[in-house]
This record gives C-alpha cells, structure tokens and sequence, in this order.
C-alpha cells in the first residue's frame, strides 16, 4: 500500500502534474523518515514548514508505513 503525500498549494510549485484529489502516491517509501521524503520530492528543505502524518503532528525524523498520509505544508503570511 503506498504513501500518500499531500501538498500545499504553494509547495505543489515542485510536483509537476500534482493531482489534488490523489496527491502523490510512493509506492516503495514504508520505513522512510519524512525527510527523505522530502529530499525524493525534491522541494527546499526550508520549505516545509508544518507536516502531519495521520492526522497528528511530525518531525521530519517521523519514520512513515505503508497506508500512511503525510501533510507538508509551507505557511504564508499576509495582512
């Protein structure tokens, strides 16, 4: 069962052809941290700024398994 990996709008800039509704599926990373996950994909590491991993709140040494669902996100301020 893959890893699921959902993007923020402002992080989907380095995925190429991201489906919102399906998101990035990894088929081989079970035992990977967040990190490395991050590094695959390519994206800055000063960009991830929030990740969630089932519903609940990560560190990028947060291993993931398979069926997992991983959140980056980039937060953005404005006023």
């Amino acid at each position: 069962m893959p890893v699921r990996i959902q993007l923020s709008h402002i992080l989907r800039k380095y995925a190429p052809g991201y489906n919102h509704d399906t998101g990035i599926l990894l088929e081989d990373a079970a035992g990977w941290s967040v990190r490395q996950i991050i590094e695959r994909l390519a994206i800055p590491p000063g960009e991830v700024v929030t990740i969630i991993v089932n519903s609940y709140p990560a560190a990028l040494s947060s291993t993931v398994q398979d069926g997992d669902s991983v959140t980056l996100t980039k937060v953005i301020g404005g006023g």
